[in-house]
């Protein structure tokens, strides 16, 4: 068989299959020939969004043109053309082809594109969720702008029908408070939540004495209810005792005056009760002006509502308190005695407000009309003592004269005796000073060998011997001589002492003694006993002193006087049954025999002694301190009352008895303590003519618990002046 070859060129433009002979050829695109569209990409390339998409369509291909469609069809060149970026805000899936001329279509590229509605943000809710003891402002916040909030207060779900939040809110009781936030378009946001529980502040206990407060006790303050605005004083400052208290405009009148003084030793008493004491009046705050009998409360001073008042100190428990501190910086003033809180009733606005005393809330932020602010005047609650010096300032239960040479001379308990000519400098005598000088009378006495100076009386009379088993003083060698006090009369000192048996575990065992002079500074003869006291029923009384068993009052801190006729008078007492009062022999100074009644002069359940006469200007001024002395936390302070006559009876400013039977006698602070003038007590007066002698100043003579020396018991010494209606106060 012959075989012709085809010798001419076949252009193949496509793909083609070429048969022939039990066979074929294949052939596809070279150098030249027909090409794919690259594939369209999609950007983004689909998802789940919540805000609008711009979305861009891309193809590699050269001169391609991309058709898309968006309801999930598959485009072709009859598509929408793709020219500019596409806004997907809604569920979408883009599909794309590209084509370019003379190519072959590009495979499809899908997209798809799902939406979710925006959330508005979560509300906040400021302060946190938390207990709390002061009402709290609420405030809500929240990070969507144009995003309106809906709260409820009582726990339940808000919706967009609770109540619109406009601005801050107060909250005081237990409340839970649930917040969402809508805005237009998006969903609400999730449900915030805040529990609040209030439980009412009530504060710190407050220790009002110096050191540990230097200035509650230093200063007088205002007393501002935090309700009203209005401050604590007495109804037309009045000085009668029983007069309401009132709120008033402040207008810095003298019965907004007030000083805070404690009233229990805090060494054994825990709760720092204290007094409050009106600077005008110089009366206390409690609820009773029934004269308490034998130191009882009358039921309705603790009942919830009753009017707060003043009244004398009498120490009964209705008129003390104790202070709480808040943690805002104000008091609350809760009565010892019935355990409510002093209040501006139903926080009445004006002046006519009732001041009582009610419970404190215990759900909620209490109310803020038992709340107080202290206002400090700084003005110091009394007068500083003036400045004295030297070894003799170092005394208790001080008594001061001055000779015919004008020379001051001081005694005092534990067998004390100094000297000053100007009132200023006080040296003990000793065995070699200038005045009192006692090396011949005490050379082998135990006081100027053992404490380097002279006693007061000395040496212990033989008479002594007995009372004390041992001698309470100088190891052993001396027996305690207690609150000496002296007259002078017909060129004599006349010194009347007190000497309490030891041992003694009850008290009320003690005897007071007699001793003269021609010197104020000794030698004494022993002139003999004026007043016994044996209260101890259980115990047979020593022999030899005159002492009878069962007797109610305490033969301690005597204090004789020369009445305005020429007549003598011994007063005496301490706690017990009060202070009393005999008239004495004015040739002996021993007991009178003519007149043997026994006078009551004052008596208080909660304690008085070293009680003093001082007579001036037409009046007996009575003064005493209360409370329990001796010790650098001691609530000692000075009372007064005055008389016509020197066996009374005696009232005190307010108008109230110094003497009750039944222990309720009254009393007008003279002096409390103030700053590091702690327990001022034992006191005596005197009228100081001078070193000249053209002088004439009643003089207030003291001891006080320094608080800046640990306690240590100075001498204290302060004018006395009066009011015009002759009322005593210290300057």
């Amino acid at each position: 068989m012959k075989v012709h070859f085809y010798t001419v060129a076949i252009m193949i433009a496509s793909t083609s299959w070429v048969g022939g002979c039990g066979g074929g050829s294949s052939s596809s695109s070279g150098g030249g020939g027909v090409t794919t569209v690259a594939t369209p990409v999609i950007s983004p390339s689909g998802g789940s969004y919540s805000t609008t998409q711009s979305v861009t369509i891309t193809d590699s291909t050269s001169g391609s043109t991309i058709y898309y469609t968006t309801d999930g069809s598959a485009p072709t060149t009859s598509s929408t053309k793709y020219t500019v970026a596409l806004s997907v805000s809604s569920a979408e899936t883009i599909n794309a082809i590209a084509a370019a001329s003379g190519d072959t279509n590009s495979a499809e590229a899908t997209a798809v594109f799902t939406f979710t509605t925006p959330i508005t943000a979560t509300p906040v809710i400021s302060p946190s969720a938390g207990a709390y003891t002061a009402a709290q402002t609420v405030i809500m916040t929240d990070a969507t702008s144009g995003a309106a909030i809906y709260y409820t207060t009582d726990g339940s779900t808000p919706t967009t029908s609770s109540t619109k939040y406009t601005g801050s809110f107060s909250i005081s009781t237990n409340q839970t408070v649930n917040a969402i936030a809508a805005a237009s378009g998006d969903t609400n946001s999730a449900e915030a939540t805040a529990n609040y529980t209030f439980t009412p502040d009530m504060g710190t206990i407050v220790n009002v004495q110096y050191p540990v407060s230097t200035v509650l006790d230093s200063n007088q303050y205002q007393i501002q209810n935090l309700a009203s605005g209005m401050v604590l004083g007495i109804s037309g400052q009045s000085q009668t005792a029983g007069a309401s208290l009132v709120q008033e405009s402040n207008t810095n009148s003298t019965d907004s005056m007030w000083h805070f003084m404690q009233q229990v030793d805090v060494t054994t008493n825990s709760d720092y009760r204290a007094n409050i004491e009106n600077m005008l009046t110089h009366q206390v705050i409690g609820f009773s002006a029934t004269p308490p009998a034998n130191g009882v409360v009358p039921a309705a001073a603790g009942l919830s509502g009753a009017q707060a008042l003043q009244y004398s100190n009498t120490g009964n428990d209705d008129q003390n308190w104790v202070l709480y501190v808040l943690s805002d910086g104000n008091y609350l003033f809760k009565n010892h005695n019935s355990g409510l809180y002093l209040q501006d009733d139903s926080s009445n606005l004006t002046a006519s407000a009732t001041i009582d005393q009610g419970a404190r809330a215990t759900t909620g932020v209490g109310c803020t009309c038992q709340e107080w602010k202290l206002i400090n005047t700084g003005n110091a609650a009394y007068t500083a003592p003036l400045t004295v010096q030297g070894t003799g300032v170092y005394v208790h239960d001080p008594y001061m004269l001055q000779d015919a040479n004008h020379v001051y001379w001081l005694y005092g308990t534990h067998q004390t005796i100094a000297y000053s000519t100007d009132l200023s400098t006080f040296t003990y005598t000793t065995a070699s000073t200038s005045y009192g000088a006692c090396g011949t009378t005490q050379a082998s006495d135990d006081w100027l060998t053992e404490a380097g100076r002279c006693a007061d009386i000395g040496p212990d009379f033989s008479s002594w011997s007995g009372l004390q088993t041992p001698p309470s003083d100088n190891n052993g060698g001396n027996d305690d001589v207690w609150a000496p006090s002296l007259m002078y009369v017909n060129n004599t000192y006349y010194q009347y002492y007190s000497i309490p048996v030891e041992p003694d575990t009850v008290g009320g065992e003690a005897i007071i003694g007699l001793a003269t002079s021609t010197s104020p500074s000794g030698p004494w003869t022993d002139k003999g006993w004026v007043v016994r006291s044996w209260s101890n029923t259980s115990t047979t009384p020593i022999s030899g002193f005159g002492f009878v068993e069962g007797t109610t009052y305490n033969a301690i801190d005597p204090a004789p006087f020369v009445d305005a006729n020429g007549n003598w008078w011994l007063v005496y007492g301490s706690w017990f049954d009060g202070t009393h009062m005999i008239q004495l022999n004015t040739s002996t100074g021993l007991p009178s025999t003519t007149n043997t009644t026994v006078y009551n002069i004052a008596h208080r359940t909660w304690g008085e002694e070293g009680p003093f006469i001082y007579y001036w200007n037409g009046y007996y001024y009575y003064f005493a301190p209360v409370n329990a002395c001796c010790s650098s936390t001691s609530p000692y302070r000075i009372l007064y009352g005055r008389s016509t006559s020197p066996t009374g009876p005696y009232v005190d400013r307010g108008g109230v008895p110094l003497y009750n039977a039944n222990g309720g006698g009254g009393g007008t602070i003279l002096l409390s303590a103030h700053g590091h003038i702690v327990g001022p007590g034992g006191q005596s007066a005197f009228t100081d003519v001078g070193v000249s002698g053209s002088s004439s100043l009643p003089t207030l003579v003291y001891h006080y618990y320094d608080g800046n020396n640990n306690g240590t018991p100075m001498l204290g010494l302060n004018r006395l002046a009066f009011t015009s209606d002759g009322w005593p106060y210290v300057e």
